[in-house]
């Protein structure tokens, strides 16, 4: 993968192909339920003193798919810059690029279950959204265990490559706790508290090793 990378001038071919596939299955499933959604959809129910909020079901339909498509597109962009940034900054400063094409094969599959179980929840169908968003959630976290940041100014602070590898260990457990959980606990309790872990983690890489260097 690096050396197609390094021909095509750091284009995360493999994350991309991810992105396509995904933006492609969210515009079936909204395609195949479309007719089946509600003219209007409620975003927000009514309650004393404050309207309720609805929104045409082609916003529903579309929304997941545009963001994915602008997300991925900003992703790839930043990574054809760092590649190009190489000869201005010192390349140890800058992750590879397949740091960006792992997040572009994690997160779209996240994207589409979120998207697919929205669409067929609202248009009747009996589908275990909650249970199915925490599962791709707990994929997702442990999937960006190996990420790196596309900048990486902090790589040659003393312990920080040993606290990211933990803190990707951490991660990958964090993600199977909250795959394990969600068949056990009620799901959205188990997604909250695995976002959370999730970042105290992150943020550990980040701050034991400036702790230490202070000292």
């Amino acid at each position: 993968m690096q050396a197609v990378e390094r021909r095509t001038s750091g284009m995360p071919w493999v994350g991309v192909l991810v992105t396509v596939l995904s933006v492609l299955a969210m515009v079936a499933i909204s395609r195949a339920v479309y007719d089946s959604l509600p003219e209007l959809v409620t975003t927000r129910e009514p309650r004393p003193g404050q309207t309720g909020t609805q929104v045409p079901r082609i916003v529903l339909a579309t929304a997941i798919p545009v963001t994915m498509v602008l997300l991925g597109t900003l992703m790839a962009g930043l990574t054809v810059a760092a590649h190009r940034l190489r000869r201005l900054v010192p390349p140890a400063l800058l992750s590879p690029s397949r740091s960006t094409s792992l997040v572009l094969v994690v997160l779209p599959p996240f994207f589409v279950v979120v998207h697919g179980g929205l669409l067929l929840r609202t248009a009747g169908h009996d589908f275990p959204l909650e249970v199915s968003v925490t599962v791709a959630l707990g994929l997702l976290i442990a999937g960006l265990g190996k990420a790196r940041p596309l900048f990486d100014p902090l790589r040659f602070v003393p312990g920080v490559e040993r606290a990211r590898h933990f803190g990707g260990h951490g991660l990958i457990a964090v993600g199977g706790c909250c795959v394990v959980g969600a068949f056990f606990l009620p799901p959205m309790f188990v997604s909250v508290a695995a976002a959370f872990a999730a970042g105290a983690v992150s943020l550990a890489t980040v701050l034991v090793p400036l702790a230490r260097l202070r000292h």
